[in-house]
């Protein structure tokens, strides 16, 4: 069930059927516990500890989980049961990290019953693990839909995302021998070329790389010592391997109808490059820039997007892939796959800021600064904080299929699309295809005949058309009877924050 269906809207608000109707259809899922509650469970607080250290969630308490409709239990006591959260919400023996307020707390009654939500943040990473009884091993994760205790690798995956800028410490018993020198050379080069007024060029590769921060010398010793960050970017794999065991960078051309691929760029694989970073970068952005003006040269329809606009999110894209990555867990590895109309970049480690932060921009926290800074400096990357503004513009400006970002502790996900959403779906009909568009383009919900008179399709294979895509969950519907609209299946963010509003509302017009 998505928000649109568990909470339809109606005239002059949400109605108290329908909240109803919600609490007793909607079921556990990445983001909704159900708990029953006669006081405040014990399980409440694993609850908690799991939201704060994922996406946040809501807990429901009072509503038991039942099969085909829940059961509206209601609390039992619920003065003693919000007393109870309260105090052990500001008992830092009971929980590490208080990240609930007095709006995040509503309470309802249905039937007579009362049924509380709390509706759980995800805690920001510097606060991370979030975890209870004063002991760091009681750390709780969200996953499906339950919680579970984190493991080591996770729970030291947490706590490195609450210091990031790990790249910047100095790495003992390497030096400047341990980079590679064509990759440092060519690196200077460029960066000479726009900064021209820094004499870069002039500077030996030391200096040079004292200036732009890249290593540090010991103030005792005078000895040059390496940043982690600048191993990565221009260091010898064999090097980097030593500091990094589970670096691995992969590219895969997956394009056309090859059962495997055509074309994989790998540090495992023999080069005439040292596969770091600064090489890994080069080389994959030149081969899919190729590949895209092939495509978009193919396709007349798509020149209405000039290349150099999706060369910046490429380029943006790939940036963020590698500056981003944990590659001190190293699983799952950094991989890029090219597909037909669409991108996959793969890195692991969760992004440090939320995914509507990512959207909105202005708030970079990389975890690589220093690689982020030398990507910077060659210009490869945006005004830091706006490269995902520049991704989603460029999709939304030119009706491409949104781009998706996929986020937990273990990795981040990003799909980008060059494509429309029917294009995106090759198996879909004309009709199908065209009652899509329609629908994306209105960004509303609409009706059959709406739909019909707007395409000029009979009605019959208007019907038709939406019932297949309802069945691909492509659309849902949304009330009954003559009120019945189609809009687009919301994606789990999207089924959140629409819940959190629509119960927010619910609670106002009933003060």
């Amino acid at each position: 069930m998505n928000a649109a269906e568990a909470i339809p809207l109606k005239s002059g608000g949400f109605s108290l059927d329908a909240l109803k109707d919600f609490f007793e259809n909607t079921h556990e899922k990445y983001f909704i516990e159900l708990k029953k509650a006669s006081e405040l469970p014990t399980s409440f607080w694993e609850s908690y500890s799991s939201f704060c250290n994922t996406s946040g969630g809501i807990i429901i308490l009072g509503v038991a989980e039942n099969r085909p409709k829940n059961t509206i239990i209601g609390v039992g006591n619920p003065e003693r049961t919000l007393t109870n959260l309260w105090d052990q919400l500001s008992n830092r023996n009971k929980v590490s990290y208080r990240n609930v307020d007095n709006q995040d707390v509503r309470t309802y009654t249905i039937d007579g019953k009362t049924i509380i939500t709390v509706y759980v943040k995800e805690a920001a990473e510097s606060m991370k693990p979030v975890y209870i009884n004063d002991k760091l091993e009681n750390t709780w994760i969200r996953t499906g839909d339950g919680d579970r205790k984190a493991t080591k690798d996770e729970l030291a995956a947490l706590i490195r995302n609450a210091q990031p800028a790990q790249d910047t410490i100095c790495v003992d018993g390497f030096t400047i021998e341990d980079l590679d020198v064509d990759s440092l050379i060519t690196f200077k080069e460029r960066v000479s070329k726009r900064y021209p007024k820094q004499r870069y060029i002039e500077m030996d590769n030391v200096d040079f790389l004292l200036e732009i921060g890249a290593c540090a010398k010991d103030r005792a010793s005078g000895e040059i010592k390496l940043k982690r960050g600048t191993l990565l970017f221009l260091g010898k794999v064999n090097a980097i391997k030593e500091v990094f065991p589970h670096y691995h960078l992969d590219f895969f051309n997956r394009k056309g109808d090859n059962s495997r691929w055509s074309d994989r760029v790998s540090d495992d694989e023999p080069s005439d490059f040292e596969m770091n970073l600064y090489n890994f970068f080069n080389i994959v952005y030149e081969k899919i820039r190729l590949m895209m003006r092939d495509e978009f040269a193919l396709d007349q329809q798509q020149l209405r997007i000039p290349l150099s606009d999706f060369d910046e999110t490429l380029r943006e894209c790939l940036v963020n892939c590698l500056a981003h990555a944990d590659y001190i867990q190293g699983y799952p590895s950094t991989k890029i796959d090219v597909y037909d109309g669409w991108l996959c970049f793969v890195n692991p480690g969760k992004m440090l800021v939320s995914t509507k932060q990512f959207i909105s921009g202005g708030d970079s926290r990389p975890r690589n600064e220093i690689v982020m800074k030398l990507f910077r400096l060659l210009g490869a990357s945006e005004r830091q904080g706006f490269g995902g503004p520049l991704i989603f513009k460029t999709a939304l400006k030119n009706e491409f299929r949104r781009p998706e970002i996929i986020t937990d502790i273990e990795h981040t996900e990003l799909h980008i699309w060059n494509i429309d959403l029917a294009d995106s779906y090759p198996n879909l009909t004309d009709d199908e295809k065209a009652v899509l568009r329609f629908i994306v383009k209105s960004n509303r919900a609409m009706s059959v005949n709406a739909i019909k008179s707007a395409l000029g399709l009979t009605e019959y294979s208007t019907r038709k058309a939406v019932q297949s895509l309802e069945e691909l969950h492509l659309l849902t519907k949304t009330g009954n009877g003559p009120a019945t609209r189609y809009v687009l299946v919301a994606d789990s963010i999207e089924f959140f924050t629409q819940l959190q509003v629509a119960l927010d509302s619910l609670r106002k017009l009933m003060v």
